[in-house]
């Protein structure tokens, strides 16, 4: 019943900064000196003379960099060289330049960035009778590319600190598929990370423009923490206040053990309160599930949070859920992550 590990995590590197680079014996890696300027194209402000250092202004320029110095230095190399960044005054410490880069089915996890080398496929949300209400919105490789499991994704993006980009690029590809696909009043549930968010009106600046861009109803919008994060980071009250003040609703997870969590729920008063499916899986048969289940729906209902039971999978799980009371559902029984919306799998049937 436990929350899933969070993966190492390297800090969120940022948008606008100074990389530099050094090495012993630097001048037997003129690759490294010709990338860095080639990057900087023909901004002289982009590279400096040596071609040790490169200046960028956006999170886009930081990862073209990252990919040609990826795709075109040798992995021993990577190794010797290091790297480190400068965002104000002080420097951060030394680092491997291996140590930026990852990869996920032979693709490096900074091409999948800078590429949006993914997509969204949309998994139905539904009331009791089966209605369809919204629509979770789910990154999934591209169909002409080979499969990926997301989560490694998003695990080696959080390792070498670019899952901020790639939350950010999933959360716009998110907004902008479901602006397409979705008529106005339908619910579109998209994940973020609160860890990746290194500074909220910076990060979260895109996030509120495509948002305008697309002519999305924010309050159709339903920003969920992801859940491997913490609930008790420590920017998550700021991150709230700033969807809320624009009209967001905003999701969280139970998976707390025995709701352990749920005091620091209880504060955040999320318009949604996802139950785990570890506690959905076989509650039709468990009582200390459905113990657990009731508890949810009475303290979520005195800060008038919905309650939304997620991994559904069996009839008659949906039929207990439904006498307890839960009023949201998602998972299997009603309908597989899909690339366009498609009607629920099933309707209200007799219990």
């Amino acid at each position: 019943m436990n929350k899933p590990p969070v993966a190492a995590s390297a800090a969120p590197l940022r948008d606008e900064g100074l990389v530099e680079f050094a090495a012993d014996g630097l001048d037997a890696c003129p690759r490294l000196h010709d990338t860095i300027r080639n990057a900087g194209g023909d901004d002289e402000q982009n590279s400096s003379l040596d071609g040790t250092s490169f200046r960028f202004g956006s999170y886009r320029q930081l990862l073209t960099l990252l990919h040609r110095l990826q795709k075109e230095l040798l992995r021993e190399e990577t190794d010797r060289i290091r790297f480190r960044f400068q965002y104000g005054e002080n420097p951060l410490p030394w680092s491997p330049l291996s140590s930026l880069f990852e990869t996920v089915g032979g693709r490096g996890v900074t091409e999948y960035i800078l590429h949006r080398y993914f997509t969204t496929h949309l998994q139905p949300i539904v009331q009791p009778n089966g209605q369809i209400v919204g629509y979770e919105c789910l990154l999934r490789p591209l169909p002409e590319q080979a499969p990926f499991r997301p989560s490694e994704l998003f695990e080696k993006a959080r390792k070498i600190g670019q899952h901020s980009f790639l939350d950010r690029e999933a959360r716009h590809a998110a907004i902008r598929m479901s602006s397409s696909h979705l008529p106005a009043g339908m619910k579109r549930f998209v994940n973020f990370l609160p860890s990746s968010l290194y500074c909220t009106e910076t990060c979260l600046r895109g996030t509120f423009e495509a948002i305008e861009e697309t002519g999305t109803d924010p309050a159709d919008i339903v920003f969920e923490v992801a859940e491997t994060e913490r609930l008790d980071h420590p920017e998550m009250w700021s991150i709230f206040d700033q969807y809320r003040r624009r009209g967001i609703r905003l999701a969280v997870d139970d998976s707390g053990a025995d709701g352990d969590n749920f005091g620091l729920i209880e504060g955040l008063k999320p318009d949604y309160v996802k139950l785990d499916r570890n506690w959905v899986s076989g509650c039709d048969r468990d009582p200390e599930k459905q113990r657990h289940i009731e508890n949810l729906l009475e303290r979520a209902a005195r800060f008038h949070g919905v309650v939304l039971a997620e991994g559904v999978e069996r009839e008659p799980e949906w039929h207990w859920l439904r006498q307890a009371g839960v009023p949201l559902f998602q998972g299997y029984l009603f309908g597989l992550a899909a690339p366009v919306p498609a009607p629920a799998a099933r309707t209200l049937s007799r219990i």
